[in-house]
């Protein structure tokens, strides 16, 4: 039996990490902008920060676009498939969970400064990366169950809107 809400599930993820991606975009961006006007002459920056700066602008592109590909229904051009949405989706994963883990083991005991303003900076850029890195992990799984009930990885190049199986009118 096909869910006919997966379209919507994986639509309300999807704009999910795009909230949290700019959040998280916003957080980044005022660490990267605190540390270079640190003090004068001393300009510092954290690599994991613009690290997680370009994963979120990377990640609100692409859920922008699965969004749009999901609700406009395409069936045809660039990157249309499960198995497109899978290598973006995976890639994208892979640099939120190397983020998070970096920035999570690098900023481990931001307890001890708690109310200070760049601890609480650093502690909101590692709560979003993580509700991001679980958002994308919720929708790796939404899309590996919905091929599961869907002949598996036969339907692996089928159109990602997951309309197809419905017998819906579209």
């Amino acid at each position: 039996m096909v869910s006919h809400h997966a379209p919507a599930l994986r639509v309300g993820l999807y704009f999910a990490l795009s909230l949290f991606s700019i959040v998280l975009l916003g957080l980044t961006a005022a660490r990267i902008h605190q540390t270079l006007n640190f003090a004068p002459g001393v300009n510092f920056y954290d690599p994991i920060v613009v690290e997680l700066l370009v994963t979120s602008i990377l990640a609100l592109i692409w859920s922008w676009f699965i969004i749009h590909t999901i609700h406009t229904i395409r069936v045809s051009g660039p990157l249309t498939t499960f198995r497109h949405e899978s290598i973006g989706f995976l890639i994208i994963w892979i640099m939120f969970l190397v983020g998070t883990a970096i920035a999570t083991n690098f900023w481990a005991n931001l307890g001890v400064c708690f109310g200070i303003f760049t601890c609480d900076i650093l502690t909101a850029i590692v709560a979003f990366a993580w509700l991001c890195f679980i958002t994308m992990t919720l929708i790796g799984f939404s899309t590996m169950l919905f091929l599961a009930r869907n002949n598996g990885y036969r339907s692996y190049d089928e159109p990602l809107h997951g309309r197809w199986g419905t017998g819906a009118k579209v």
